[in-house]
């Protein structure tokens, strides 16, 4: 019952102590110790010795593995002060839901950053994977997986609101005209007759074959680590028994008879921020080929001479671990309908038959000169 803005207040307002407070504490290796602190601290409306006052009910405000949090920002080039910046300076933009799940989604102002409510389950598990998570970042920081900046809590009136601060995928800035949530998985993977009738609706895999016959054309070279990429992630999230993960892709044709009023990209830096840090910390192109070719647009062309940009990003739509009645559903579906198209699956069925379904139907390699 907590009203949203109350909600978006005291996010920004923790965020601001807790990160202001990380300052004090010197940079260090981050130590197995690190990865299951939980920082708290008490914002009275009236405000303290330590917090402003504010207008907003009395408040608790946890932070899960500051120090771990600080290094992962750090390796994603993110500086304190902009994520302050972006997070504290402006209010935050509330989107409507645009899955099942029942969270709350608010986006920065300058697009930067999604903040997602989670469930208790879920905020535990992303818990125990924060080393295993720090691990491999530190082995593959080129990564399409969904980048973790912040794990928080919000305590008032005996209600406890987690939130998760992550990667915006798919800017507001630039319009996508088509938007897919792909899994590789064709059994009712079509979007339903509600999703359609939204202005930017998410369409699913049986659309995309539909619409996208003919697949995405990329050069050798771009083709290749991309598939790279999607594969180290997917291994990853077999080893953490991950399953029912999805690719976001968004589409943005640059046809100019398609091109509408105001959809051009804004420019990629705010002269308010520190330093003008572009507002995208990391695109698709720099999380497959890493930097030095973040400018670099991906094009295809085709017989009607229109070209396509991508924004790609591995959505892990929940933190599902595969357990028991994971595989009840699954052996319960399969005895109905071919299991295969399933998407229900044990984690290295569904990786396997994710990574075909890219390569084979969805991302192609343009073969010579064209």
């Amino acid at each position: 019952q907590t009203t949203s803005s109350a909600i978006k207040g005291a996010i920004q307002l923790g965020i601001g102590y807790t990160v202001g407070n990380l300052t004090s504490k010197p940079d260090r290796d981050v130590l197995m110790q690190d990865f299951y602190v939980v920082e708290s601290v008490f914002l009275p409306s009236e405000g303290s010795n330590l917090t402003p006052a504010h207008h907003y009910p009395d408040f608790r405000f946890k932070t899960y593995a500051p120090l771990a949090f600080r290094y992962f920002r750090e390796l994603f080039g993110i500086k304190p002060d902009d994520y302050l910046y972006s997070i504290c300076s402006e209010p935050l933009i509330e989107l409507s839901n645009p899955g099942a799940s029942g969270s709350l989604f608010f986006v920065t102002s300058g697009d930067e950053f999604i903040i997602k409510t989670v469930q208790h389950k879920e905020a535990e598990f992303l818990q125990k994977l924060l080393p295993g998570y720090y691990m491999n970042l530190n082995q593959n920081p080129r990564t399409l997986l969904p980048k973790f900046y912040g794990l928080y809590c919000v305590q008032s009136g005996g209600i406890n609101i987690r939130i998760v601060v992550m990667n915006n995928v798919l800017p507001r800035a630039l319009k996508m005209h088509f938007t897919y949530d792909l899994k590789g998985s064709t059994y009712k993977r079509r979007a339903s007759r509600k999703e359609r009738e939204k202005s930017n609706p998410t369409f699913k895999d049986l659309d995309f074959l539909q619409d996208m016959h003919e697949g995405l054309y990329f050069d050798s070279e771009t083709h290749s680590a991309l598939m790279k990429t999607l594969q180290r992630d997917c291994r990853v999230l077999e080893s953490f028994k991950i399953m029912d993960y999805s690719l976001l892709l968004g589409i943005h044709i640059l046809n100019s008879n398609m091109k509408e009023k105001g959809e051009c990209s804004q420019s990629a830096s705010d002269p308010k921020r520190h330093g003008g840090q572009k507002v995208l910390y990391s695109t698709a192109m720099e999380s497959i080929q890493g930097p030095g070719k973040s400018g670099d647009s991906v094009t295809r062309e085709t017989t009607n001479t229109f070209a396509t940009e991508h924004e790609i990003g591995m959505l892990v739509s929940k933190l599902i671990s595969f357990k028991y009645m994971v595989k009840l559903e699954h052996s319960w579906k399969a005895l109905v309908y071919d299991g295969d198209t399933v998407s229900v699956h044990r984690p290295s069925f569904y990786a396997d038959r994710f990574l075909k379904f890219m390569n084979a139907r969805v991302f192609k390699k343009v073969q010579g000169k064209k």
